[in-house]
């Protein structure tokens, strides 16, 4: 579906939690769909009214609806492996409840959204779950739910007993507990790419984003002949984060306009989108690239993307964020942050991407530490300020370089607001 420039849509905590945890709504959304398809309705006013006026529900189906119109277009046998890591996932992966308010009741929900997407159709999928040296046993949970509900077709691995490997990419990771998500992810579509799947994608263990909407995604690789398509959040109507979440508050701004001031191109500007799909033997080309098996493993893939000169496509969907149990979180601010600076900078060195070479020299001589990263942070959490006065958040996304590195100067130096 086409990028929409309309005003975004905010949904309120309820409309969240509907979203994310709701199996009435999931279903009203799979009804909703079907009667779009079968009835064919596009327009949006139309659509609005089917919705009942949620925006939110209105927009999703529509996409779901474009993504199922495709699929029942297929008429030869296709293979899906869908691949997600767990670290701290316990409470997503089981249902919402009084005593669970995070909870998305995840595996589940995913098994209904392609289920309901290639009924009646030639397509089968697996679901590769992938841990990634979870403390909390997320493996062990989705484990007691696999065997609770029969299903063959869903794999538990584990990414310490892939290591050591003699094989790229995992023969470059050291061990398990040298990754953040990018070693799990790697690890599960390397397993689904040799399990034979004609086309393999990543996505999160959370609820954001709708895997009914893959039938997208395939109309651009089955029905286009792209190798790749990766999603882009940024280009629906719905906004795509929460401003709850820490790397929204208002410390964040300077180092966000770091980023900024990088001005490297990596074809989107939502490169961490966590729905990536890629066929399959493209894939196997790319995974012997990839180097990068922490948060910024997103940067790496999309680096090769921008520069194997394959055809990809850029495919909008709707996602909703679930903030309360995201990994920012347990990893900390300063922590996803330095993991962030250091995988652009390798990134950019490493496909040669035209960049501000000074905002990337202010990155490897001042931000290249966890210990100045938070020291930023702290200072910038008490105003980052200009000429003596407080810069507001949009302010200071347009903060020339020359303001920039001074004020991070600065900060350095005096530690202190």
């Amino acid at each position: 579906m086409a990028a929409t420039k309309t005003a975004k849509i905010v949904p309120d905590n309820d409309h969240v939690v509907r979203f994310l945890s709701s199996w009435s709504y999931r279903a009203n959304a799979f009804r909703i769909a079907d009667r779009l398809v079968a009835e064919n309705i596009t327009d949006r006013t139309s659509i609005l009214g089917v919705a009942e006026g949620d925006e939110v529900l209105a927009e999703l189906v529509a996409f779901l609806a474009e993504a199922r119109r495709f699929v029942r277009t297929i008429d030869r046998t296709l293979s899906i492996g869908i691949v997600f890591a767990v670290w701290k996932e316990v409470r997503r992966l089981q249902p919402y409840s009084a005593d669970n308010p995070t909870g998305e009741d995840a595996l589940r929900a995913k098994v209904a959204e392609l289920e309901w997407l290639f009924r009646d159709t030639p397509v089968t999928w697996s679901i590769y779950i992938v841990d990634d040296e979870c403390p909390d046993g997320s493996l062990e949970v989705a484990r007691t739910i696999v065997d609770e509900a029969g299903w063959k077709n869903i794999f538990l691995l584990k990414l310490r007993d892939a290591l050591p490997s003699s094989e790229l990419p995992l023969s470059k990771l050291d061990s398990a507990t040298s990754s953040t998500k990018g070693g799990a992810i790697l690890h599960g579509m390397q397993r689904a790419a040799k399990d034979g799947h004609d086309y393999v994608m990543y996505t999160d263990c959370d609820n954001s984003n709708h895997l009914g909407q893959i039938g997208l995604f395939l109309h651009e690789l089955v029905g286009k002949g792209k190798k790749a398509a990766i999603g882009d959040r940024r280009a629906t109507r719905i906004s795509e984060w929460q401003t709850t979440r820490e790397s929204e508050s208002y410390a964040n701004y300077i180092l966000k306009r770091v980023h900024a001031l990088l001005d490297f191109d990596l074809l989107l500007g939502d490169v961490t989108c966590p729905f990536k799909m890629f066929e399959r033997e493209y894939l196997l080309g790319l995974l012997e690239r990839m180097d990068v098996f922490d948060f910024c493993v997103d940067f790496d893939v999309v680096g090769y993307l921008k520069t194997s000169g394959a055809p990809v496509a850029i495919v909008p969907i709707v996602s909703v964020d679930s903030d309360s149990e995201t990994t920012w979180i347990a990893l900390t601010n300063v922590k996803v942050w330095w993991q962030k600076l250091h995988g652009f900078i390798y990134v950019i060195e490493k496909y040669k991407l035209a960049h501000n070479e000074h905002a990337a020299s202010l990155v490897r001589e001042k931000l290249w530490t966890q210990d100045n990263i938070r020291k930023v942070l702290e200072v910038a959490a008490g105003g980052v300020t200009s000429n003596g006065r407080r810069l507001t958040a949009e302010e200071q996304l347009a903060m020339p370089f020359a303001e920039v590195d001074g004020w991070i100067r600065s900060a350095l130096a005096t530690g202190a607001t």
